[in-house]
């Protein structure tokens, strides 16, 4: 064995090994519950764990670990599917996405897809959510700055209302205090 292939290899391993670490608890089993509204969940969720990491590892490597994942009916349709491409009756699949769209045609029936037409209307919609989401979030913004504002405005008049009410304290205690020297100047005029 060369040392290229020694050193391939346990580059292999190694990066085998962190992508375990990376998603593999985090990937889903899927098997247990086959029909086509789990089928597209756990697609979706997989797919959104392992796409930032096709930069990171081999094409191999994620697909090895999502496969790992299966459970019951997916993993008797996986061997399944091994042993039609051993006969040739069937393409090997390399690649996640290639897995992807072998398992959505399996698993999720014609009447369960949808036309480009359809595909484009939902991603409109959803975009749609999510610029009123969005505006959702800059309103609660304006809402939030709003409130602060009212808060600070609050608190200015409380501060007015506290230092009149002080103001008021101080005249009265005056006013008295002239008013006791009124009256003790009248009754000394008086003596």
């Amino acid at each position: 064995m060369s040392t290229y292939s020694t050193y391939s290899s346990r580059l292999h391993r190694h990066s085998s090994n962190a992508l375990h670490h990376t998603i593999h608890s985090d990937i889903s089993f899927f098997g247990e519950d086959t029909g086509p509204i789990s089928f597209i969940d756990w697609m979706w969720d997989t797919e959104k764990l392992v796409q930032p990491l096709f930069c990171k590892y081999s094409q191999s490597d994620i697909l090895s670990h999502v496969i790992s994942r299966f459970l019951g009916r997916a993993c008797e349709w996986w061997h399944q599917r091994q042993f039609q491409v051993k006969k040739g009756r069937s393409s090997c699949i390399n690649t996640f996405y290639e897995l992807k769209a072998c398992m959505w045609k399996h698993f999720v029936p014609f009447s369960y897809r949808i036309t480009r037409e359809q595909q484009s209307r939902l991603e409109n919609f959803i975009d749609i959510g999510d610029a009123f989401i969005q505006n959702l979030k800059k309103f609660s913004r304006q809402e939030r700055d709003c409130k602060d504002n009212l808060d600070l405005l609050l608190s200015k008049k409380r501060e007015i209302e506290k230092q009149r009410e002080i103001k008021k304290q101080r005249d009265h205690v005056q006013k008295e205090k002239k008013e006791k020297e009124r009256r003790d100047r009248e009754e000394e005029e008086r003596i």
